[in-house]
């Protein structure tokens, strides 16, 4: 839970003791408030009662009609108080999601409090706006070489660009529904006390549900932005990293060479006889392969490889060759030679004329797919590699205004 109370205490009491000392020196607090010269001195001090109403209502208003200044204003600040106090609470959300070890070599104080899990997963997706964060955040925040980089992601600057990106909606948003709330209870009383209430029930519900979510969905429209989207896509549903260990070094592979139709002719003394035996022969065997129907299947090629064609012809001996059979195959030959298929073999699907199986690929020899899915793994951290370096180098041309422009 987000409790902004606590960060409120200390700036009431700053503001109303530069009110009563530096705006009007040397004011009575009796002057402010007849009889409340122990509350406003306490109030002063930061210090919390126990009932947790830090300053009460009736109080507040004296304050509002002797300094004529806003309930809103003595509470939650205007202008650029308003707005850093929401970027300090923005700043503490953002802070939730650094790890410990980060956070200190950053020197980042760590948060006073933290939001509900709701809360961080929302805020992660707008921190996928940059694919350098969903890199670390995903893939190398627990592995040896972050835990020893002093910076392994610049995340200050990017919480930087993200609350300028977000920082009119957030605003608008608190003003809405937490400040309006304060200051509208039913019974028209300020209750110091259930601010943090209000802040929270806004963080989970109009901050993680609506505001976040139309952050990102403007964000992803934009080509240097929705780049840290894509990564997050390769990174959830093409990386696999919980693949089981395998020592396979070779694989079974069951190579699909049709059997070809070959003979050697040696003339006999009946030259005429033995061409007219081996035309007749030829015309039938073309005419009944014409007859077979695509697609092809392998009890076609078997029909083929055991009928000898000129059997009991004087002259002609038989040279054809059968199938290959399964063979073993390394695993590396096996990588290597897929990935260099010819460019035609990626434009169909050969399951019927396929020169070459693997028996059990989806069932009893995963382990030939998992070996793949390693190779595709290594494509695919360097596609996240070269798409982080392309966003960095786009955002480095960024002004910082256009920042706030875009997001109006």
């Amino acid at each position: 839970m987000i409790d902004l109370q606590k960060h409120l205490t200390h700036t009431i009491a700053s503001r109303l003791r530069d009110l009563r000392k530096n705006e009007h020196p040397n004011l009575p607090p009796d002057l402010i408030a007849n009889g409340q010269k122990a509350a406003i001195l306490r109030i002063e001090k930061g210090e919390v009662p126990r009932s947790g109403n830090f300053i009460s209502d009736t109080l507040l208003d004296t304050y509002s009609n002797y300094f004529s200044l806003s309930k809103v204003s003595l509470i939650f600040g205007e202008g650029i108080n308003l707005e850093k106090l929401v970027t300090f609470l923005f700043s503490e959300l953002s802070s939730s999601l650094m790890p410990s070890d980060l956070r200190e070599r950053l020197r980042i104080k760590p948060p006073k409090s933290t939001p509900s899990q709701k809360v961080k997963d929302s805020l992660l997706t707008l921190y996928y706006t940059f694919a350098d964060f969903g890199r670390w955040y995903d893939l190398r925040k627990e592995t040896p070489q972050s835990q020893i980089e002093e910076n392994p992601i610049d995340f200050l600057t990017m919480s930087t660009i993200l609350w300028q990106l977000c920082k009119e909606r957030f605003l608008a948003s608190f003003n809405e529904k937490v400040i309006y709330s304060v200051f509208n209870e039913q019974d028209d009383k300020f209750y110091y006390n259930r601010i943090n209430k209000k802040v929270n029930d806004w963080l989970n519900h109009d901050f993680s549900e609506l505001i976040i979510p139309e952050c990102v969905k403007k964000l992803k429209k934009n080509s240097i932005f929705k780049i840290g989207y894509m990564v997050k896509v390769l990174i959830d549903e093409f990386l696999v990293s919980d693949l089981p260990e395998s020592y396979l070094t070779n694989i079974p592979l069951d190579v699909y060479f049709p059997p070809t139709k070959h003979y050697r002719i040696e003339p006999i003394a009946d030259k005429e006889k033995q061409e007219k035996q081996v035309k007749d022969i030829a015309d039938k065997w073309v005419d009944s392969l014409s007859k077979i129907k695509a697609p092809v299947y392998e009890k076609d090629f078997k029909k083929i490889e055991e009928e000898n064609i000129f059997e009991g012809i004087e002259g002609i001996t038989d040279l054809s060759t059968p199938w290959k059979g399964i063979q073993k195959i390394t695993i590396e030959d096996f990588l290597d030679n897929l990935l260099d298929l010819p460019p035609f073999m990626n434009e169909c699907h050969f399951l019927n004329f396929s020169e070459q199986k693997i028996p059990g690929i989806l069932s009893v020899n995963l382990q030939a797919t998992h070996l793949f899915q390693k190779r595709i793994n290594e494509d695919i951290e360097g596609m996240i590699d070269n798409l982080v370096g392309i966003q960095n180098h786009f955002i480095n041309l960024i002004v910082w205004k256009e920042l706030s422009d875009f997001a109006i």
